[in-house]
């Protein structure tokens, strides 16, 4: 139709790779010189090994849900209200949980040892003792 316009006009190839395929937005480049940090895999923290805290690890989602549940009605009547009104009880109920079931920030709970007849008790570092107190005072 046009034969003089396809001459002036040179065609590019689609599958011409002139560009770079750089996002300057996300990318700072595409060399493979980019060093990637290694992480280490994140694992679950365990819960302290007594009895109040597995007690109170079961009853923690029971109790969030129920109160949930109680409240659905004014939940869905007045959101920012009820969810204003339930803030200080839910953080209290977290806050219990976090202090009474998860460990010091630190420390590592360890099973512990059954001391055989005999040999020496070895003292325990205090550092892991002190945080926990010094976290229970804050918190009161």
């Amino acid at each position: 139709m046009f034969p003089d316009l396809q001459k002036r006009v040179p065609r590019r190839d689609p599958f011409n790779n002139e560009m770079p395929l750089i996002d300057p937005v996300t990318m700072a480049s595409t060399s493979p010189t980019d060093t990637t940090h290694p992480t280490k895999p994140s694992l679950p923290v365990e819960l302290l090994p007594n009895d109040l805290a597995r007690i109170v690890s079961q009853a923690h989602p029971a109790l969030l849900l129920s109160a949930y549940y109680l409240r659905f009605p004014a939940l869905v009547a007045d959101p920012v209200s009820t969810l204003l009104h339930s803030l200080l009880p839910v953080a209290v109920i977290q806050i219990a949980y976090a202090v009474i079931c998860l460990p010091a920030v630190g420390s590592t709970s360890k099973p512990v040892k059954k001391i055989k007849p005999g040999s020496k008790k070895t003292p325990e570092p205090s550092s892991a003792k002190t945080l926990v107190a010094l976290t229970s005072k804050l918190c009161l």
